[in-house]
């Protein structure tokens, strides 16, 4: 225990000058034992001061090198060291002479008033030189210290590299975007003025005709007003009674010949509708665009939102149908192909009947279906009123149009050199197709009637399916393809771009049949054998799997604002047709 007597110590007159003290090395080990012997040696290897006679020990028994140098003769000369402000006490600035253990306080002589009644007050310069400090461990964990320091403003340096570099990638990002934006709107601006002339050319004809047909009519009025004008100066009484009677039957006939050309109407003016995609996306202005980073918890459920994120998903059963056997029917309806117009009407192609029909928003039929020569497999909707169905047996694929009024009318057939089985739109222009008896499992179709293959498919499996083996879906904002394999229980996703694939299997997806793209660019898959629809993203995580009242779910279609689901099945005898809400999931 330290004595609260003080006496005095030349350490106070020593430090009359800032960062100067007087250093005599002594021999290390001899100070372990409590003796003060003068060093005459240092060891740089071990960083250690030692005398005579303890030099030799030390480099005999002590492992490892040792490079041993004399220490300069004039042992007690004043070494000048500047401690940077260290050996001074921060309150009041004077040189630091004791330590209190009571309070593990450095002390300058003003401290020492407030620290005189503490029990344990060592004068350093007494204290050091019996206790040696463990400068060497201080100075790594300083080392250390110094790495991490370093290793934090390295990673600081690399995430504002990164943040520069995700501010050029965001602009390429929505450069790239906004270019996919523009050629899909000039795609579909070449077609609808390609649409506009078709219909021109018609209605152009039709009022030729019409008008052909009028003048004709006005020629023969001409003759026969002429005619009666001379017979009523000048004729007879038997003539003129005559020529009223032969203008009786004329008059009937020119009077009808009008009224036929009355009733066709021409149409004079055409005008352009943009879907309610569209618009919505011009009301949300900037907010289009979502900015994502770390920690960032914002999810943009809007569905025109390009930077929204797949998320599970609730369904409400809002209809439910029964479909039967009807009149003198052999067959069932069997619903193989399904797919929304974008005012919202349900288009469906019956395999079995060999029909496509128009729905409403309460499963009810419209208007009179179409009927083909063959069993259709699939539907899709390629713009306000056009429908594309790929056809039975045979290597064709139809084009039909539907009015307002719900009439389906055969605009194109086109022949094509691989049978199709599913379709879905990849762009305004073109078409993803799922093949049967093709090596190449999914190509693409132009609705120009130009085939063609994928680029980089080799990471693709290139296996050949029969009828209704494999489907396939488009999620175009993430250029991905996705192929049902029915019997390998099996999701693959397609990365169209870089080429890359991924194969997906889980409990829940047993003989997987229709696809389609759900909310947050997230892909619904029919899972047969499960009775459900299981919801993924295009990265393979399974988000959620949904039961659904029906056995064996087959066909299975989105509505264009993300709203509605429909879904059919193909067990015999009790085939239903359901309608769904499409809610977020509760967090």
């Amino acid at each position: 225990m330290a004595s609260r007597i003080f006496r005095g110590s030349n350490k106070d007159n020593a430090g009359d000058f800032i960062g100067e003290s007087t250093v005599t090395q002594s021999c290390e080990p001899c100070m372990k034992t409590n003796i003060s012997k003068t060093a005459t040696v240092f060891c740089k290897d071990c960083d250690e001061f030692l005398c005579e006679t303890c030099k030799n020990p030390h480099t005999v028994y002590k492992p490892g090198q040792h490079n041993i140098v004399n220490v300069p003769e004039n042992k007690s000369a004043p070494v000048i060291l500047d401690m940077k402000g260290f050996d001074k006490c921060q309150e009041h600035a004077r040189e630091i002479v004791f330590f209190c253990q009571d309070h593990s306080k450095l002390c300058c002589l003003s401290c020492v008033l407030i620290h005189r009644k503490c029990d344990q007050l060592d004068e350093i310069a007494k204290v050091s030189t019996q206790t040696r400090p463990d400068l060497q461990g201080i100075k790594q964990s300083l080392i250390k210290l110094q790495s991490e320091a370093d290793a934090i403003i390295a990673d600081c340096e690399q995430s504002e590299t990164g943040l520069n570099e995700s501010i050029a990638k965001i602009s390429s990002e929505v450069e790239t975007m906004k270019d996919r934006i523009i050629q899909q709107f000039e795609g579909a601006k070449q077609k609808l003025i390609s649409e506009a002339k078709q219909f021109k050319t018609a209605e152009v004809k039709r009022i030729g005709n019409k008008r052909d047909a009028s003048l004709k009519v006005k020629e023969v009025l001409n003759n026969v007003l002429s005619m009666c004008c001379v017979v009523l100066d000048r004729g007879t009484p038997s003539q003129q009674y005559i020529y009223s009677e032969q203008m009786k039957e004329k008059q009937k006939t020119i009077e009808s010949t009008i009224d036929d050309q009355r009733k066709i109407k021409c149409s004079s003016t055409m005008t352009v509708s943009f879907s309610k995609q569209v618009t919505s996306l011009l009301e949300m202005g900037s907010n289009s665009i979502k900015l994502n980073y770390d920690d960032n918890k914002t999810v943009d459920t809007s569905p025109m939102s390009l930077s929204s994120q797949p998320r599970p998903i609730t369904l409400k059963l809002l209809v439910s149908v029964d479909l039967h056997k009807t009149g003198d029917d052999k067959v069932e309806p069997l619903l193989t192909g399904l797919d929304f117009l974008p005012d919202g009407r349900l288009v469906a192609v019956d395999n079995t009947k060999m029909k496509c029909i128009i729905l409403n928003e309460r499963l009810q039929r419209l208007g009179t279906p179409y009927k083909f020569k063959d069993c259709p497999y699939s539907v899709v909707c390629v713009s306000h009123d056009t429908l594309c169905v790929t056809g039975g047996d045979y290597k064709v694929v139809f084009l039909l149009s539907v009015s307002t009024d719900n009439t389906i009318t055969l605009t194109r057939q086109i022949n094509t050199t691989s049978m199709f089985f599913s379709i879905c739109c990849m762009s305004p222009s073109h078409m993803v197709v799922s093949t049967c008896y093709d090596p190449r499992s999914a190509r693409m179709l132009s609705v120009d009637g130009v085939e063609s293959d994928f680029d980089h498919f080799l990471t693709f499996p290139m296996k050949t399916y029969k009828v209704d083996e494999s489907r396939c879906t488009y999620v175009q904002s993430k250029n991905t393809l996705v192929l049902t394999d029915r019997f390998a229980h099996t999701v693959y996703m397609y990365d169209t771009l870089k080429g890359t694939s991924r194969a997906v299997t889980h409990e829940n997806i047993q003989e997987p049949r229709g696809a389609c793209v759900g909310p947050g660019d997230s892909v619904l898959v029919c899972s047969m054998r499960k009775d459900s629809i299981v919801q993924l993203t295009i990265n393979g995580k399974i988000l959620g799997s949904y039961l659904v009242d029906m056995k064996g779910p087959l066909s299975i279609c989105v509505s264009k604002d993300g709203t509605r689901l429909v879904v059919s099945n193909c067990a015999i005898g009790v085939r239903k047709l359901h309608l769904y809400k499409i809610s977020p999931a509760m967090s």
